[in-house]
């Protein structure tokens, strides 16, 4: 005996509940979008395109919050990406302001003000994907050391110099093998206390 066919059609109801929850969709979309496009132009304004929420926005395509020409698939992208934007600590000028200034004690950056402290943040910004960048060119993988390591390297870079940070970018062919070496050493003391770690349960 044949299998019978069950043959699904879509009623009026099914269709006008999509419609409505496309509907609100868009609409919380939209509220949100709003929220972080208003705090892009303000980190932009600030020039505070080096702050994590900012460059994340940047690697994404750069393309402003919107909910225009998208199918509801698209939508539910879209809600994820904004999310992600809005609930990033750096989204804010404010989180930023208190993300920078941990960031300027640990590296023991000297600033007298805050756009003293975004000037000379951005310099650490700069040196770590100048270590980045000298990591993946010489066969390591930036990627898998994690921006964690590079920072903590800058930071040990500058204890061992006893210098401030902004006086390494003076001579960055000499600065950044020693820093890059260093973020190697780094990771590799973290991968063996993990490793002993292991052992010792």
């Amino acid at each position: 005996m044949a299998d019978k066919k069950i043959k699904i059609t879509k009623t009026h109801t099914d269709e006008k509940a999509r419609e409505q929850r496309i509907r609100d969709l868009k609409r919380d979309i939209s509220r949100k979008a709003s929220m972080a496009n208003k705090r892009l132009k303000r980190l932009e304004k600030n020039d505070l395109t080096n702050v994590p929420a900012y460059r994340q926005y940047v690697q994404g395509g750069g393309v402003k919050f919107s909910v225009k020409g998208k199918n509801y698939n698209e939508l539910q992208a879209e809600l994820a990406r904004v999310n992600h934007f809005i609930d990033s600590k750096t989204s804010t000028v404010r989180g930023t302001n208190a993300v920078l200034k941990d960031i300027a004690n640990t590296a023991q950056i000297k600033y007298e003000n805050v756009s003293q402290l975004y000037s000379n943040v951005n310099v650490f910004f700069s040196i770590a994907d100048k270590v980045s960048d000298y990591l993946n060119a010489t066969g390591q993988s930036a990627l898998a050391i994690g921006y964690q390591r590079i920072w903590e390297a800058i930071n040990k870079y500058v204890e061992q110099e006893g210098k401030v940070l902004l006086d390494t970018t003076r001579d960055l062919a000499k600065t950044l093998p020693e820093i890059a070496d260093l973020t190697g050493e780094l990771y590799f003391q973290h991968a063996m206390e993990g490793f002993d770690n292991v052992l010792d349960l």
